[in-house]
C-alpha cells in the first residue's frame, strides 16, 4: 500500500514540478525545449437522453519537463518506498 501512495504522491509531484519548470523555461535561450508541449484530447460531447445528460471530455497537455519527471518519478519511487520502510 505504502508503494502505490508513494507512486501517487511522486506522479503528481512530477507533473506539477514539471509544468512550473516548463512555465519557468519558456522564454529562456537554450531550454526552451523543456517548455514543448503537445495537447491532445476529446472536446465535450453532451449525450442527451431525456432524462439526463451526459457530457464527456478530457483533455491533457505536458511537456517535456513534465515527461522527464514523471520517467524520474517512475525510477525513483520504488526506492524511496523501499527506503521508507527501513
Amino acid at each position: 500500500m505504502k508503494n502505490k501512495l508513494v507512486l501517487l504522491f511522486m506522479i503528481i509531484t512530477a507533473a506539477v514540478l514539471g509544468g512550473l519548470l516548463g512555465n519557468l523555461c519558456d522564454g529562456v535561450y537554450g531550454l526552451s525545449w523543456l517548455a514543448y508541449s503537445k495537447a491532445i484530447g476529446l472536446d465535450a460531447t453532451t449525450l442527451n437522453l431525456s432524462v439526463f445528460d451526459l457530457t464527456f471530455g478530457i483533455h491533457v497537455q505536458m511537456n517535456v519537463a513534465q515527461i522527464i519527471l514523471l520517467a524520474l518519478a517512475l525510477v525513483v519511487s520504488p526506492k524511496i518506498a523501499n527506503a521508507i520502510k527501513a
